[in-house]
């Protein structure tokens, strides 16, 4: 009896001890349960030289078979996978596993929040805000790339060794830049001694009017102005780094207006006016006659200043007579 008990007691340990051998698949980016507000990269350590194979699904949509095992891929990335994933709007349920061979040995999974209006409000509380600068982050990082660059490198270009240039290039891939991002001019927002480190001291309208003071004076001069730059809100609507849509805007303009005004045009709610085939003014359309946006594609811009103006509803016309804005299109 005290033999078999002894026996298993040492295959117990020995059990164990296989396990703590690895610490299982970490999210190193993003963290586990986290949110975040760009679809850029999964970057996962697999602590497990055995795993030779990867799979990765987001939300039921698996990946082909990765091949992670090769002396090369070793070489180059040691024991790091580094996908660019494609995010859904919302929760992504997100599994890894890991192969040895055709055998699956591992795996891990959580869930990330995509919160493309970078907007806190909009994420559930269970969802922690994503840090990567943290000192256990960059000690993973440390042994490939700079995590303690001066000031000058911050401020460097590409073609210098700029630091940030190597994981955060992809921002730049989009047809919008903002200005001080398309240089990699990072230090004039971000800071090392930041908390969480390389965070923004200022943000907002804090930050932006340093260097649009008078686009913040003209819209201020106005007798109405839109709630978020009335509240100083600016990174609501602007990426400030970039987008592929004009402006730096988050999203293309009427998906952005109504992601906030939902109603307006749905159902019942006749927008503007009642037009002869029963409906609302239209939201969109191929042209714009308005000479304000001449040959633009027709969106809500066209009759409202989404920033701010001295007639209600921030007519473009500025006046408010609502025959005046008909009259910038409807010429009679």
């Amino acid at each position: 009896m005290h033999r078999k008990v002894s026996i298993i007691y040492i295959v117990l340990i020995l059990t164990l001890s296989a396990v703590a051998a690895h610490a299982g698949i970490t999210f190193v980016y993003p963290a586990q349960k986290s949110w975040v507000k760009r679809s850029d990269y999964l970057i996962l350590k697999l602590n497990n030289t055995e795993i030779n194979g990867v799979k990765i699904s987001v939300n039921g949509l698996a990946s082909d078979m990765l091949m992670v095992g090769s002396t090369e891929y070793r070489k180059a990335f040691k024991d790091f996978v580094i996908v660019q994933p494609v995010w859904d709007p919302g929760k992504n349920e997100v599994v890894v596993e890991g192969f040895n061979k055709e055998k699956k040995i591992e795996t891990a999974s959580t869930d990330i929040f995509y919160n493309q209006k970078n907007d806190p409000a909009l994420t559930p509380k269970e969802y922690r805000a994503n840090v990567m600068h943290t000192p256990e982050g960059e000690e993973l990082c440390a042994p490939c790339h700079n995590m303690s660059p001066t000031e000058a490198q911050l401020n460097s270009s590409p073609e210098k060794g700029n630091p940030c240039y190597t994981c955060h290039k992809r921002m730049m891939s989009v047809k919008f830049v903002h200005g001080p991002a398309g240089t990699f001019s990072c230090a004039y927002c971000h800071s090392a001694a930041g908390r969480p480190k390389y965070s923004a001291a200022k943000r907002d309208a804090v930050l932006c009017n340093e260097c649009h003071a008078e686009k913040d004076a003209e819209f201020k001069k106005r007798k109405y102005l839109h709630g978020p730059i009335d509240a100083g809100l600016c990174e609501v609507c602007h990426d400030p780094h970039g987008s592929g849509n004009p402006a730096q805007l988050r999203l293309p303009v009427n998906e952005l207006c109504l992601s906030c005004h939902e109603k307006v045009g749905i159902g019942t709610e006749i927008h503007a006016v009642r037009t002869p085939s029963g409906g609302g003014h239209p939201l969109s359309g191929p042209k714009d006659l308005s000479p304000l946006r001449q040959g633009k594609e027709f969106c809500c811009v066209s009759c409202h200043n989404p920033h701010s103006g001295d007639a209600r509803y921030y007519f473009q016309s500025n006046d408010a007579d609502k025959m005046k804005l008909c009259q910038l299109c409807h010429k009679y």
